[in-house]
């Protein structure tokens, strides 16, 4: 989740010195530095149950689930991002502490704030790593779920899922993650009980 709230241009080597100063977390994308917008208590369950669900389905495969402080770095320009969750497969990534660099999945909670950026700039920027097969916008109001899906000609395809009882497809690592349990446990407050929401039946839209 990020915020173009704030933008510096610089280089790369620039902004890791300049960001080792900063308060609150960064992006980099395309020469610029976009502010982190903070989230809340809805946003942090879903994608703590995001990560988490992953983790399970994929333990004992050579797949590694990631949060928080670990990133992707975009080596082809040295983009920098904080994606809620994200998952690689890479050996080379695996030697890599901090950044990785070649995501196969990558996981977006969206918010009011957030979400124009999450879905334009920073999904055109996320297009541009070539083993990435699948990105996840996972809605905080509602049980919805978006997986775009890399296709073999290059472009991408949408399918999407809707309801407590919905599931998504992720081919990038094999198996259908059940909406349920990305949105267990939230607040009390955080709005209409999933229960509520009629399910909508999964389709399939091809986008470029």
């Amino acid at each position: 989740m990020g915020l173009p709230a704030e933008k510096h241009a610089m280089k790369l080597d620039e902004f890791l010195s300049w960001e080792a100063e900063q308060p609150e977390r960064w992006e980099f994308v395309d020469g610029e530095a976009f502010a982190m917008a903070g989230g809340n208590d809805v946003h942090n369950t879903i994608a703590g149950n995001t990560y988490i669900a992953l983790r399970t389905a994929l333990r004992g495969t050579r797949c590694s689930v990631f949060m928080t402080d670990v990133r992707p770095r975009l080596a082809v320009d040295d983009s920098l991002f904080y994606p809620d969750v994200f998952v690689s497969r890479s050996e080379a990534d695996r030697a890599r502490r901090q950044e990785k660099e070649d995501p196969a999945l990558i996981v977006e909670v969206l918010s009011p704030t957030t979400e124009a950026y999450d879905r334009g700039r920073k999904f055109e920027a996320y297009r541009r790593f070539s083993g990435l097969r699948t990105v996840l916008f996972v809605r905080q109001d509602r049980p919805q779920v978006e997986c775009y899906t890399r296709q073999d000609d290059g472009g991408w395809l949408l399918s999407e899922a809707s309801g407590d009882a919905g599931a998504i497809a992720l081919p990038a690592v094999g198996f259908a993650l059940a909406l349920a349990e990305l949105y267990r446990d939230l607040p009390n407050d955080a709005g209409p009980n999933p229960d509520t929401n009629p399910d909508i039946a999964p389709d399939t839209t091809p986008t470029q």
